[in-house]
């Protein structure tokens, strides 16, 4: 008798402490899912948008009823949502929200070319920046000054870094930073190469030059793997596509 109600007493602690670790092992998860809809201008369903959390390697895109889900790192995370039809990204402050509407503003479409060769403007402006030395030799600055680092090929780390930078009255480029990183020292490579370019000719309102803000993707895909394959990686895709002719960088695994 006795060994049995010992026996029971053991179960019971058994159940008690299963639950509480339990209890211990959701307490801790720090993911926080989020789920919502990107309207364009008209509150119609916006197909395509892209959803970032700011300095992260989180993003998704919204299906085709507008509609996305994504997992967070925490409740206070940033969302920076853009889409083609609107000049502007726009950011979302959850702050333990997890329900999320966005409608872009009833004006996103007075800039009719939001999306340039490869980089989005952010700013309102009559006349965009572009290279001093035209597009096409920006891109081939670009192509020839930009690695994949050793360091990233080895950790097998690819994805697509989102750079942020400003073309300042002057043509100088300044205040490069990283609104979506994916590690593995490519973030640091793409604003390298940012940083360390040629001037450009600055975005003008009437005859004014002004300072304008501007971002950039750069895509980072390993030679074994085409990038498509897995949902992540077609996730990767459509975030660079969102940028036209972006910059995508090949590189091999380190054997």
């Amino acid at each position: 008798m006795r060994q049995s109600i010992l026996c029971k007493v053991f179960i019971l602690f058994l159940a008690f402490f299963g639950y509480q670790l339990d209890g211990v092992s959701q307490n801790t998860s720090s993911e926080f899912l989020v789920e919502g809809r990107v309207n364009n201008a008209q509150g119609e369903k916006a197909v395509g948008a892209v959803i970032l959390v700011k300095g992260t390697t989180t993003g998704t895109v919204t299906d085709t009823m507008g509609n996305f889900s994504l997992k967070v790192p925490s409740e206070e995370s940033i969302l920076v949502i853009s889409h083609f039809s609107s000049p502007s990204s726009i950011e979302v402050a959850l702050k333990g929200g997890k329900n999320v509407v966005v409608r872009f503003g009833e004006n996103s479409e007075s800039n009719p070319q939001p999306v340039r060769e490869g980089f989005i403007i952010h700013s309102k402006v009559d006349e965009a920046p572009s290279p001093r030395e035209g597009i096409l030799e920006w891109n081939k600055y670009l192509s020839k000054s930009i690695k994949y680092p050793h360091s990233a090929r080895e950790s097998k780390t690819q994805g697509t870094v989102v750079v942020g930078f400003k073309v300042k009255e002057d043509g100088t480029i300044a205040d490069v930073e990283i609104i979506r990183g994916i590690g593995g020292e490519c973030d640091e490579e793409a604003v390298r190469v940012i940083a360390e370019g040629p001037t450009w000719a600055p975005g003008k309102v009437g005859d004014q030059a002004v300072t304008t803000q501007l971002s950039l993707a750069v895509r980072f895909v390993l030679a074994t793997d085409p990038g498509v394959a897995s949902l992540s990686q077609q996730n990767e895709k459509a975030i660079a596509d969102r940028f036209g002719k972006h910059l995508t960088v090949v590189g091999y695994q380190v054997k």
